[in-house]
């Protein structure tokens, strides 16, 4: 059977094709936009191989860098001449990287650009290390000696695998360290706060009960022990997480020394196998979405704001859905049925359905 136009927008068909359509190009909007941070957001976690060449300088002077490669570009010749870069006349374009050089407390900077044409004798070193560090970024560079308590128990080869070991000891310290100050510390806070209230609320009350007074002062007492031993507790591992340090040298021959208790993970990239990489990959994955941030949310995790959205979500979800079955009982059993009410009833059966 046959519909006219006329009244096949009279029947609000049209309008509840629009919706359905408007909400097919929001899903396929928000799916192609999760899908496009996935693709260039997670390669951040893949462990890049390091890459050291000799830099050539404007000058004729030649320096070594080192670093993974982030972004590769083809620029004009033009461009590059009106930044000042000299170049022969017959090159049109020119190839250059973003290199991320890390060791920001030497050089002040995580990044560096290089033309390809002044990067020579490039190498990928497999002794080179990355260090991933809690305050100013990774750092690239060669193990040179192990320190413990200020003296060097290993150089040269054993050093990477006396590293190991102390590495292993420091993760241990530090998640006894975040177990106490996260959980021990925090459960004291939260009783202290509740006995504060609660002898406020005897205050603003004005009940005079100088038992219960007494009985909230004696649970403060015995908090602010707690508490105390806790500190001692924390003071005696913040000394062993300290304890150690590693001596490191710059591709340039500057030598650096590291406190472990900053170091995060250290890795040699260019002697990774595929599975070595892979697991290296899913653990990367994991801290970003189950650890807390650091170096002012620019590394770590991210799981403070997963657990503020779902938490949010689900609680508008109970307030806002009590609402929402209310207003489709109204407009299926009681509303009149003028053309707004009859499109808003077809889209909110469609959806239910």
């Amino acid at each position: 059977m046959r519909i006219s136009t006329k009244d096949w927008f009279k029947s609000g068909s049209p309008w509840v094709w629009l919706n359905a359509g408007a909400v097919s190009i929001s899903v396929i909007m928000v799916v192609g936009l999760l899908g496009l941070i996935a693709v260039r957001g997670l390669n951040h976690f893949w462990p890049a191989a390091v890459i050291e060449a000799d830099l050539l300088a404007q000058d004729g002077s030649r320096r070594v860098i080192a670093g993974e490669v982030v972004q590769t570009e083809n620029v004009s010749a033009a461009q590059l001449i009106s930044s000042g870069v000299d170049l022969p006349d017959d090159v049109e374009f020119a190839k250059r990287y973003l290199l991320k050089v890390g060791n920001r407390d030497i050089s002040g900077s995580d990044f560096a650009w290089a033309l390809d044409r002044t990067m020579e004798n490039q190498r990928y070193p497999e002794q080179i290390m990355v260090f991933e560090r809690r305050e100013w970024g990774n750092f690239y560079g060669y193990l040179e000696a192990v320190k413990k308590e200020g003296v060097i128990v290993a150089s040269g080869d054993e050093a990477s695998a006396q590293l190991t070991k102390s590495m292993a000891r420091v993760v241990r310290i530090h998640d006894e360290i975040y177990d106490i100050e996260k959980g021990a510390i925090g459960s004291i806070n939260y009783g202290i706060e509740r006995l504060r209230l609660q002898e406020r609320g005897l205050e603003l009350d004005g009940v005079i009960a100088p038992q219960k007074y007494a009985e909230i002062s004696a649970k403060r007492a015995g908090f602010d022990a707690e508490y105390a031993d806790l500190q001692a507790r924390l003071k005696s591992l913040y000394e062993a997480f300290n304890r150690d340090s590693l001596i490191a040298r710059t591709v340039d021959g500057r030598q650096i020394e590291i406190s472990l208790g900053k170091v995060v993970r250290f890795y040699q990239p260019n002697q990774m196998g595929l599975l070595d990489k892979v697991a290296f990959y899913g653990a990367k994955i994991w801290e970003f979405v189950s650890d807390d941030p650091r170096e002012a949310n620019t590394e770590g995790g991210i799981f403070p704001a997963i657990y503020g959205t779902v938490l949010m979500v689900l609680l508008m979800s109970v307030f806002v859905t009590p609402f929402g079955v209310v207003a489709a009982i109204y407009l299926r059993e009681y509303a009149k049925q003028g053309l707004l009410t009859r499109i808003i009833r077809i889209a909110v059966n469609n959806l239910a359905g």
